[in-house]
């Protein structure tokens, strides 16, 4: 259904050839547009994949360890780091230098006091190069502190320490930001298939929108969401508008009941609560059809 077919069965349900507010028409099918879409919300999938960078360290520190003197953490090959504290401290990063095997300073970041862990990240260079052999950070401190998610990285994405990953015991995914037609995650997000990484409960969901992924779940992961239906722009001539609405045929049929009682509501009632019942039925009857119905993925936003 186009828009200009709406306006104009709208238009027919209060008699009219034509309606005195385009601006209402507008507002009530946007409006309308996000209620019945919500009676079969379309089914989109977000793949996600999922490559934790490998750290170097052979024990995780996702616990806070927490100290008082020196803590080292030693591997080789790094390339870059990452680090989060909470208290006062410092931490070198060192070098072994292989003629007389003493270590090397050959960096230092200074951290101060937050009641509440801080990030921090770098690379592992001396005078502006990547060194080779084993590397260390050692925390010193002459108060209280605590140390948490602490990655030697063998690899760098860019030379950006922006760019450096955050190490923890789970990714989190804002599907919100990796698809624009985003409204709502489906329950559960994540389903058994047969070509993607099967997953039980072993990831979390936060803010309703947000997928958290344990770092030692590495795959290809597809994430379920409710599709936002586009948002009709506003022409000024509805009459004429070949904007194709973002729903299907279905629900279409739906939508000049709902946008009639709407745009009728303030000047004839009796029929604007006339046309609001009669979609309200419709509603009913889709719905019961909803239920012996199982739900189709119908798209994904990289069309896999």
């Amino acid at each position: 259904m186009t828009v200009s077919e709406l306006y104009h069965q709208v238009s027919k349900l209060g008699f009219e050839t034509a309606l005195e507010d385009t601006d209402a028409f507008y507002f009530a099918t946007n409006r309308a547009l996000l209620q019945v879409g919500a009676i079969r919300p379309a089914i989109c999938t977000c793949p996600i994949h999922h490559r934790p960078m490998e750290n170097l360290l052979q024990t995780n520190s996702f616990s806070p360890i927490e100290k008082t003197d020196e803590l080292c953490f030693e591997a080789s090959g790094a390339k870059s780091y990452y680090f989060e504290t909470d208290g006062s401290g410092a931490v070198y990063i060192e070098r072994l230098r292989a003629e007389d095997g003493a270590w090397e300073i050959i960096g230092t970041r200074e951290f101060a006091a937050a009641r509440t862990f801080v990030p921090y990240r770098g690379f592992v260079k001396s005078d502006g190069e990547f060194v080779s052999g084993n590397v260390r950070l050692r925390f010193v401190g002459e108060y209280f502190y605590s140390v948490r998610n602490v990655a030697l990285y063998p690899y760098v994405y860019s030379n950006e320490e922006t760019d450096i990953p955050a190490y923890g015991a789970y990714t989190a995914y804002d599907i919100s930001v990796l698809a624009d037609d985003f409204l709502s995650l489906e329950a559960p997000p994540i389903r058994e298939d047969d070509v993607f990484v099967r997953m039980n409960q072993d990831y979390e969901v936060e803010d309703g929108r947000t997928i958290l992924l344990p770092y030692s779940c590495k795959g290809t992961f597809r994430v379920l969401y409710r599709h936002k239906p586009r948002v009709i722009e506003n022409t000024g001539v509805p009459a004429e508008d070949t904007a194709v609405i973002d729903l299907d045929e279905e629900l279409c049929s739906l939508l000049p009941l709902l946008v009639a009682a709407y745009v009728w509501a303030e000047d004839e009632k009796e029929l604007a609560n006339y046309y609001l019942t009669l979609y309200q039925n419709r509603v009913l009857d889709v719905e019961s059809r909803i239920k012996n119905t199982k739900p189709v993925i119908i798209k994904n936003v990289t069309g896999w």
